[in-house]
């Protein structure tokens, strides 16, 4: 394996994980402790981790941003079960948009036999939908960036201003509980908020991961969301806050319903 290879291994490792130690990568590589503090050496001067005593733990700034592409194959089964989720609450013949997050993007395999407007800036989306004769597939235009595999920009913003939704999934940075939902970055929290404000109904989706994160930039507050799509259980304070904003919190309690 090559050194880019290995490194590579090692973000979506930091990502999952949040933290490893210099040992057990060695270990699960094959290589000598020294080559994998080499490895983190290079990560640690891209801003991707800080390193500590015997390993390392993944870089947590406000305006620190993961490409999609290493988000994409993380917590397949937890996006899987909330897109199941997220398709109970779509109709035949529904105006919906689908932003560009990878959690999102698993929901196109559930609605694939639907017939739908479906309305996204996402890359993921064009490519799983485009060929399907039974979705209307509708793309904002502007900006393409790669690394978040989607559109943004002024065009975009344009296009939202113009456009009205039955219903809109995304995601986000993170969740903090005093102070509202986060993107990373300025372009994705500007889209997101014009996103909101055009759709008659707002589903947010967010694993466990994005509890208690901050990011660089205020999306909205929780009153401004209608319904919030999780993998897993809520604790009290968390509970609290989206009873009190009005948000329908859709978890683990319908999954074990389904099961």
């Amino acid at each position: 394996m090559l050194s880019f290879q290995r490194r590579e291994q090692i973000k979506q490792m930091l990502i999952k994980q949040k933290s490893i130690t210099v040992t057990a990568v060695a270990e699960q590589f094959g290589v000598s402790d020294e080559t994998i503090r080499r490895d983190l050496n290079v990560l640690s001067d891209e801003g991707f981790c800080n390193k500590t005593y015997g390993g390392a733990f993944l870089a947590t700034r406000s305006t620190s941003h993961i490409p999609q592409r290493m988000k994409k194959d993380l917590f397949v089964d937890e996006k899987r079960f909330m897109a199941k989720i997220a398709a109970s609450f779509i109709r035949p013949k529904d105006c919906i948009f689908l932003d560009h997050s990878t959690t999102v993007s698993e929901l196109c395999h559930e609605i694939k036999s639907m017939s739908l407007t479906v309305v996204t800036n996402s890359l993921w989306v064009i490519s799983e939908l485009s060929d399907l004769e039974n979705i209307d597939l509708v793309v904002t235009g502007g900006h393409c960036r790669t690394m978040d595999r989607g559109m943004f920009g002024q065009e975009t913003l344009n296009f939202l201003n113009h456009h009205y939704f039955d219903k809109a999934f995304f995601s986000c940075r993170g969740l903090n509980i005093d102070n509202g939902i986060f993107d990373a970055s300025e372009h994705t929290a500007s889209f997101h908020q014009a996103l909101i404000d055009r759709a008659a109904e707002t589903f947010l989706m967010a694993d466990h991961t994005k509890f208690g994160v901050a990011g660089f930039i205020n999306i909205t507050s929780y009153s401004e969301i209608d319904n919030f799509i999780t993998d897993s259980q809520l604790d009290a304070s968390w509970q609290e806050i989206f009873e009190t904003n009005g948000v329908k919190v859709l978890n683990t309690l319908a999954r074990d319903t389904q099961n």
